[in-house]
């Protein structure tokens, strides 16, 4: 590889960014109906079903997000079959994995008792679980469009078909009367919207699907089913890790302080996506890298991809560290008391989303020795939650999430260290942390009003990282994608 690579990568993250503003403002809009017109106690239930849901893609996806590349190249079962025809066989297999379990989802909201599922939560979960199904063709979908190397499929689909479409349905429901159903409805506008996209995206870049000469292989069935387990095992966990805490918040602390807790983790969405902004090629990237150069030679590409990643990350933390508090009245009556939540949450995320760049090197490497990883976390999170959610409430779900992450990426520099010879860890962030830490405590202290507190705290940032850049002469960019 070589600064080829770097400049793909590049362009496809500069393709996702040019979404952004569009699935920003969109969020916001959304974030600000939702808490106006629906109210926290019914967010709450929206949330904690859309935490479902992804539980049930993650699963029921069959891992085929990130092994589409190489199950659309073909097999040696059938090295002649279409790879259309291919994407078909995995669209049949992913849809009925998702739709089994959405009914199981449905079938356990019906049967538990108000005693123990709320009835606003139980109907969210009704309306929504079968778009689990068109969730995870989604991401198959997308995945078939980047193997094509066309991401702006994905851009357009997440970035403005499916947040706007979800608002329009938001909208339009409420307008027709449907309040208790409004945001659910929203959703399934969004998913089918996007969906319907992600399709037709796919067919052109796959020069049609070949319908008419289109037969089952059972063999394919067989085979993607038997290679999936463990990879919608490792996603499904990943998931449950991301969502833990705000299951026990709506189990301990009701539907309205879910919908708190969720309006906090709607808010610091962004973070995650810096990060997913990059990885639809840098990960095949990375895969690439390991495999031709091995672990160690891989570690100064792995270290600027963090370092990069968190460079663009900080600034939107300062944004909800300095203006979250203004932010949060604005959305509506009632969402201050997530301020605390929020901002340690968005600590949290992103040291998750910048150094689970090393995650990879486990992925491709040791996946075994990954999952154990989450594992382990999963269980600190949930304790650290039973312990800090009744004294110190939202805050202490968000601190228990901070324990994990925090707990995790120690651990997982530790044995990128010492089993891959690969460092990933804080001496590569500290400059970006220090020059973040004094931009936010000079906006804190401007205080208001909060535009020049937050256009001070953001000046502050870029003035200091590039000082550092050319005091040291280093580099912003992406490096070391380079041999093989």
């Amino acid at each position: 590889m070589g600064q080829g690579d770097e400049r793909l990568i590049m362009r496809g993250a500069q393709a996702s960014a040019a979404g952004f503003a569009a699935r920003l403002g969109a969020r916001l809009l959304f974030l600000l109906v939702a808490a106006r017109l629906f109210g926290p106690a019914a967010f709450g239930a929206f949330a904690v079903a859309v935490a479902t849901v992804e539980l049930v893609v993650a699963a029921g996806s069959l891992g085929t997000k990130k092994t589409a590349f190489q199950l659309l190249e073909g097999d040696s079962g059938e090295p002649g079959r279409r790879p259309a025809h291919r994407l078909i066989d995995l669209a049949l297999l992913v849809a009925g994995a998702s739709v089994s379990l959405s009914l199981l989802v449905v079938a356990a909201a019906l049967a538990l008792p108000a005693t123990m599922l709320a009835p606003a939560t139980a109907a969210a979960l009704i309306l929504m679980a079968p778009m689990a199904a068109g969730q995870a063709l989604l991401d198959l979908f997308l995945a078939a469009t980047r193997w094509k190397q066309a991401i702006r499929y994905e851009v357009v689909a997440r970035s403005v078909v499916e947040p706007w479409s979800l608002l329009a349905g938001c909208g339009l429901a409420w307008w027709l009367g449907w309040r208790a159903e409004g945001l659910a409805i929203g959703y399934g506008f969004g998913t089918l919207a996007a969906l319907v996209y992600a399709i037709g995206g796919a067919r052109r870049r796959l020069g049609g699907f070949g319908l008419a000469g289109y037969r089952p292989a059972a063999g394919a069935f067989a085979r993607t089913l038997r290679s999936s387990a463990s990879n919608a095992s490792a996603d499904f966990v990943n998931v449950l890790y991301m969502r833990a805490d705000l299951f026990l918040v709506g189990i301990l602390l009701g539907e309205a302080a879910a919908g708190l807790y969720g309006m906090a983790r709607q808010i610091i969405a962004p973070l995650r996506q810096v990060r997913q902004s990059f990885d639809g090629l840098l990960i095949p990237m990375v895969a690439r890298s390991l495999a031709t150069r091995g672990s160690g030679a891989s570690s100064e590409a792995l270290a600027s991809a963090t370092r990069l990643i968190l460079l663009l990350q900080l600034p939107y933390l300062l944004a909800i560290v300095v203006v979250g508090r203004p932010l949060l009245d604005w959305l509506g009556a009632g969402f201050a008391p997530a301020y605390a939540a929020m901002a340690i949450l968005a600590v949290a995320e992103t040291l998750q989303s910048a150094f689970s760049i090393g995650d990879l090197v486990f992925v491709y490497l040791r996946p075994g020795l990954g999952l154990r990883l989450t594992l382990i976390s999963i269980a600190i999170g949930i304790a650290a939650a039973l312990l800090l959610i009744p004294p110190f409430g939202l805050a202490g779900a968000a601190l228990s999430v901070l324990a994990a992450h925090g707990v995790r990426a120690a651990w997982r520099g530790r044995l990128l260290r010492s089993r891959f010879e690969v460092s990933t860890g804080p001496g590569h962030a500290l400059a970006p942390v220090a020059a973040a830490a004094l931009a936010s405590a000079i906006g804190l202290a401007i205080g208001s009003p909060p535009a020049l507190a937050l256009a001070a705290s953001l000046a502050v940032y870029a003035a200091a990282i590039l000082l550092w850049a050319r005091a040291g002469r280093h580099s912003l960019g992406l490096t070391g994608f380079h041999g093989g």
